[in-house]
């Protein structure tokens, strides 16, 4: 059907739309918000932002789910409210993958670490949900003789009405375009960038000569931040004297012969992974390497691991930036149809296109099924593990052990501090972050405290 009022079929379609839609949508917001704030596992730094954007998408889909329920009582407080709801809300959305993608232009072009994007957080949130605050709240109390209330009948829903038509354009479509173009602006020069610093590192990899390449401030992929180490080294003749015998476990290759050469020093490892728990030590007595460092090696090591280090930098922002990409990928699904319907409606005064009305109504509602997807797919490990514990304490088949959690009833408790360095598997499910920022892993291991005695 094309042009005209739409036929009471086509109404019933879309208000079955709408709120099947919403019903997935809301789902997916609520598995987002569960799995973040119950599961370390999840925080990602891209699953934060994702995390606080699925609260507007919670709050647009208890509007859409309304649906065409109060359009014939525009002056009703479910009228006045939905559109209140599908004003603030459903542009937030945008808003927050703006936010996703100046992270990542901070990230590459100011070196910010995760410590200082959380504490941008909080302009953020300002940003996504103080701003359409504002024209949400005034539309409820504008209501003229000529035009009548400005929520109104918008024929999926109530808001703004038709008479109106100007500030859907000023106060809704027209800055959600603006940000969409900021957001495309950003990913196109920071993916000139990224380019350029992999080609650098293939590079640097290839040749012994070539330059350092600069370096990111994203961290390890699969970095661990779980507990606080401490090490102690000292003279093995000096730990034997103060402890009268020397409890350390020597590590010297055993001869034939009765004697046995004395080691030259010891190593103390202690931990404790919860705070006010008590402390587990493994205290060993390590046999000096048979051949001294030369500074030729040490300069060689500390190349290699330098080089290492920016690869895994660089993996892991591209990890960060290809997250931020498919959710706006996502946000242009969800607004180039419904674009279309208002710049057809705005050529076409009151007519509409039936078709173009539901492309709306199934895209519209579905942002947080949306993020709910990307968010699984960039955490699919998390969620793997996530639904084996559910699983498995459902069935009662006992719980399986868990070497990624370390705590005071860990079984094997020996190997509690060498498990500290390892790459699991399962990428450290209880880590801060898979993406963390370099300086934030650097803090981290500024807190163990080295105290080597010669």
């Amino acid at each position: 059907m094309a042009g005209g009022e739409l036929s009471e079929g086509v109404l019933d379609a879309i208000s079955v739309i709408e709120r099947v839609v919403s019903v997935l949508s809301m789902l997916g917001c609520l598995f987002v918000i569960f799995t973040f704030s119950f599961s370390k596992a999840f925080h990602k730094p891209i699953n934060r932002l994702v995390f606080y954007a699925s609260f507007g998408n919670l709050m647009t889909n208890i509007g859409s789910l309304l649906s065409r329920r109060y359009v014939d009582d525009i002056d009703s407080f479910g009228c006045q409210f939905q559109g209140f709801l599908i004003q603030m809300f459903l542009p937030a959305d945008a808003l927050w993958t703006l936010a996703m993608a100046f992270n990542v232009y901070l990230t590459f072009y100011h070196k910010f670490d995760a410590a200082r994007l959380r504490s941008m957080e909080i302009y953020y949130l300002i940003l996504c949900y103080g701003i359409p605050f504002i024209p949400a709240l005034t539309y409820v109390f504008i209501k003229t003789q000529s035009s009548g209330r400005m929520y109104g009948n918008a024929t999926l829903w109530c808001w703004v009405s038709s008479e109106y038509d100007i500030f859907r354009i000023a106060t809704f479509y027209g800055p959600v375009w603006v940000v969409i173009l900021l957001t495309m602006f950003i990913y196109i020069r920071t993916g000139g960038e990224i380019y350029r610093k992999r080609k650098q590192l293939r590079n640097f990899g290839a040749s012994s000569s070539a330059h350092d390449p600069e370096s990111l401030t994203m961290d390890d992929p699969y970095s661990m931040k779980t507990t606080e180490v401490t090490v102690t080294s000292e003279s093995a003749e000096e730990t034997g004297s103060k402890s009268g015998g020397g409890s350390g476990i020597d590590l010297a290759p055993l001869g034939r012969f009765g004697s046995k050469p004395k080691p030259a020093y010891s190593v103390t490892i202690s931990s404790n992974s919860k705070p006010g728990s008590g402390s587990q030590e493994d205290e060993i007595t390590h046999h000096p390497p048979p051949v001294p460092q030369t500074p030729s090696t040490a300069r060689a090591q500390a190349k290699n691991q330098k080089r290492r280090a920016n690869f895994e930098a660089s993996n892991a922002a591209w990890s960060y930036s290809k997250c931020a990409l498919l959710f706006f990928t996502a946000l242009l699904v969800t607004w180039i149809p419904s674009s279309a319907n208002r710049v057809y409606s705005l050529v076409n005064t009151n007519q509409a296109e039936a078709s173009l009305e539901i492309m709306s109504a199934i895209v519209l509602p579905l942002q947080g099924f949306w993020n709910m997807l990307i968010y699984m797919a960039t955490s699919w490990e998390a969620v793997k593990i996530t639904y084996s514990d559910v699983m498995t304490r459902l069935t009662g088949d006992g719980r399986r052990p868990e070497p990624i959690r370390f705590g005071n009833d860990y079984p094997d408790k020996h190997n509690f501090a060498f498990r500290l360095s390892s790459r699991s598997p399962r990428k450290d499910l209880e880590s801060e972050s898979m993406t963390e920022l370099a300086n934030e892993g650097r803090n981290s291991n500024s807190n163990s405290s080295h105290d080597v005695k010669g």
